[in-house]
């Protein structure tokens, strides 16, 4: 792995949440990263790696794939297709780079000196997961020589695939960190994992947090479907054959608790949210009358509310007016408590069913995709639905290949509402050197007033502040170009 060294400036956003910690108790200057302890430091970068993946760029993607609809402001820009630099700028800086990349180098660091390895195992997990969204949303990026922003104001760029290489050389580094002897444990400062003690956390959290690095070594080599069709496919499997999630009990999730939200209903409680971007018809045409006519996908009424009537509403893509009888996002996500999905079962399961579809293992394809739906259907209604699982969740080895792909992207859309991954899926399912109008799965096609000429986005632009402070390293990039993994 490269070395990477990094002086650290500021916190990052160490107060954007700390209902666990009380740093007047504990006389810790915030403004100071030197000062913090590790304890301090994690789950302000757990914060801010969910809100700066499902925050600004979580909604954007989510207007992307048409789960919502931009009605006002930069989120009609989106909806247009018509991005500007500075709609990045947030989501980059404070959240990602000055936020977590910063705050889990320093957790690293401190680590490395007081043989907290247990943090350091932790710290290396959400940083590869940091990284892994910042290639799949911008591609090249700063790190190996990111944020030393005295002796190097101006860092180069590292190619995305090598970055995808570090991603996987991280989460190989963690496993084995979390398995030696930790001076420090994390325990209920970890809002992924809590435990009410060390000896708790290293009994049971510890267990999943390698389940969680080996579930994102899977989809990071799953995101290499086009270009590594069967490299791609054979990893994958081999990490989730390592070791790794079993159930839903395994989900790595944030549940702030009673006293923050997380970004999606502190979003949609706003007046700007509520004005600025609303439930798509076309996700909404996906749920009803999926079953039969009448009959809609049972998860509608936990994704969205109906509109008082006992209907589902959306608004059109394309439509920047919204109506009186719209349908909300429901209480699966739309509420205080609601948890942010980081990674699943569900998604793993998925990723299970499409590797082994991609090597002509049908019979194990079927078998994991019935999970995957089955699972998708118990985490969100809280029961199984026979009647559902009959007609979507019960494959074999012949009946998953007419259309198997299809199949398993257009239910992993439906159960990846509103997370990050779900835009990702959808670029991957574009065949490979198709012309940039051709869509994915599930077929979505742009507004009338896209600024594109019907070319689908399949990137974000870079921050205004990069163009500004540090172009001569900034590529040059329009919202049309491909990630790397993206052929």
């Amino acid at each position: 792995m490269k070395k990477f060294n990094y002086k650290i400036l500021l916190l990052g956003g160490v107060m954007t949440v700390l209902a666990a910690c009380n740093l007047e108790e504990t006389n810790i200057n915030p403004n100071n990263a030197t000062d913090a302890t590790v304890d301090i430091l994690l789950p302000a970068a757990q914060t801010n790696i969910i809100f700066g993946t499902s925050g600004e760029t979580g909604e954007y993607a989510s207007i992307l794939i048409q789960q919502m609809t931009g009605t006002l402001s930069d989120f009609q820009d989106v909806m247009n297709y018509s991005f500007l630099n500075e709609f990045f700028d947030f989501s980059w800086n404070q959240r990602l780079y000055a936020g977590a990349l910063v705050d889990l180098e320093t957790i690293i660091e401190k680590s490395n000196e007081n043989g907290a390895t247990h943090y350091r195992g932790v710290a290396r997990i959400l940083t590869a997961l940091a990284l892994g969204n910042i290639v799949d949303n911008w591609n090249d990026a700063p790190f190996s020589t990111a944020l030393d922003l005295v002796g190097n104001p101006q860092p180069t760029y590292d190619d995305a695939a090598d970055l995808y290489v570090e991603i996987q050389e991280l989460l190989d580094l963690a496993i084995a960190d979390l398995q030696l002897e930790s001076t420090i444990s994390p325990a209920g400062n970890d809002f992924i994992y809590r435990a009410g003690s060390q000896t708790d956390w290293v009994a049971n959290s510890a267990p999943k947090w390698i389940k969680v690095a080996r579930a994102l070594k899977a989809r990071y080599h799953n995101h290499l479907s086009k270009v590594d069709p069967t490299g791609s496919a054979n990893d994958a499997l081999a990490s989730i054959r390592g070791g790794t999630f079993v159930g839903n009990e395994d989900d790595a999730n944030i549940d702030f608790g009673a006293d923050q939200a997380g970004p999606w209903f502190s979003f949609l409680s706003s007046t700007f949210g509520q004005n600025n971007i609303a439930v798509c018809q076309t996700f909404v045409e996906l749920l009803r009358d999926r079953v039969a006519p009448g009959v809609d996908d049972p998860r509608i009424e936990f994704y969205l509310r109906d509109n008082g009537g006992g209907l589902y509403n959306g608004v059109p893509y394309g439509q920047i007016d919204i109506p009186s009888d719209v349908t909300l996002v429901g209480d699966y996500i739309n509420r205080l408590a609601a948890p942010t999905n980081i990674i699943t079962y569900t998604e793993v399961k998925f990723i299970e069913a499409e590797a082994n579809f991609r090597l002509n293992n049908f019979g194990e394809a079927a078998e994991a995709f019935n999970e995957a739906v089955k699972s998708s259907i118990l985490r969100v209604t809280g029961e199984a639905n026979p009647v559902y699982e009959a007609q979507y969740a019960s494959e074999d080895a012949a009946s998953i290949q007419v259309n198997g792909l299809e199949k398993i992207f257009t239910e992993k859309h439906i159960a990846l509402f509103l997370e990050p991954e779900a835009w990702v899926d959808w670029r991957r399912s574009i065949p490979a050197g198709a012309d940039g109008t051709v869509s994915g799965i599930p077929n979505l096609a742009p507004s009338a007033t896209n600024e594109t000429g019907g070319v689908f986005p399949r990137r974000f632009l870079y921050p205004q502040s990069e163009i500004i402070n540090n172009s001569s390293n900034v590529p040059p990039a329009v919202n049309t170009d491909k990630v790397f993994w993206d052929r």
